[in-house]
C-alpha cells in the first residue's frame, strides 16, 4: 500500500510567543464570547515558496455585563512551505488561508487543553474561514505595500 500524499502546504514550524488564559468568576458558558482575530505575514526572504504567519486570538465577553467562562490572549507564529508544483499564482492563496487555518487549529486545541484542567472546564473555539480576513489584508498590502496584517471588525 502507497503512503498516502502529501499536502502542498507543509508546515515547516509553530511556537506560541503569547498565551494567556483567565477564567472568569461568575463567568456562564451561555455567556456570548467574543473572538477577534488578527494575522500578519509575509513571503520568506531568500527561499522560494515559504511564507511567515503570526495568527493572534482576543477571546473576551461580548457583553462585559454577562461575562464569559474565560478570557484569553493567543499568539501563534509559524512557517508554511508550498510544494513547487503547485500552480505559482496560488500558492500565496494556499499558504495564506490554509497556513492560519492550521495555526488556528493549533490555538484551537492548545486552549481546549487549558481550559479543560481550569476552572470552569473546557472550551471549544469555533471554525472560522479565513478567506475573507487573508482577502482584506492582501489588499491593504498591495494599497500600502507593507507586510500584510489585518483584523476582523468587531
Amino acid at each position: 500500500m502507497a503512503p498516502p500524499p502529501l499536502s502542498p502546504l507543509q508546515l515547516k514550524e509553530h511556537k506560541f510567543t503569547n498565551l494567556r488564559v483567565k477564567s472568569i468568576e461568575g463567568g456562564s458558558g451561555s455567556a456570548s464570547p467574543s473572538l477577534k482575530p488578527s494575522i500578519w505575514f509575509e513571503a520568506v526572504a531568500n527561499i522560494p515558496n515559504q511564507w511567515r504567519l503570526v495568527l493572534t486570538l482576543e477571546l473576551t465577553s461580548a457583553d462585559p455585563a454577562k461575562p464569559f467562562l474565560y478570557e484569553a490572549d493567543i499568539q501563534v507564529q509559524g512557517t508554511v512551505e508550498v510544494n513547487d508544483g503547485f500552480p505559482a499564482d496560488k500558492k500565496e492563496q494556499l499558504a495564506l488561508v490554509n497556513g492560519l487555518s492550521v495555526l488556528y487549529s493549533a490555538a484551537r486545541e492548545m486552549l481546549l487543553n487549558i481550559t479543560a484542567r481550569s476552572a470552569h472546564g473546557a472550551v471549544n473555539l469555533p471554525t472560522l474561514s479565513f478567506v475573507q480576513l487573508v482577502a482584506e489584508a492582501l489588499k491593504q498590502k498591495a494599497e500600502t505595500q507593507q507586510p500584510a496584517s489585518t483584523q476582523v471588525p468587531a
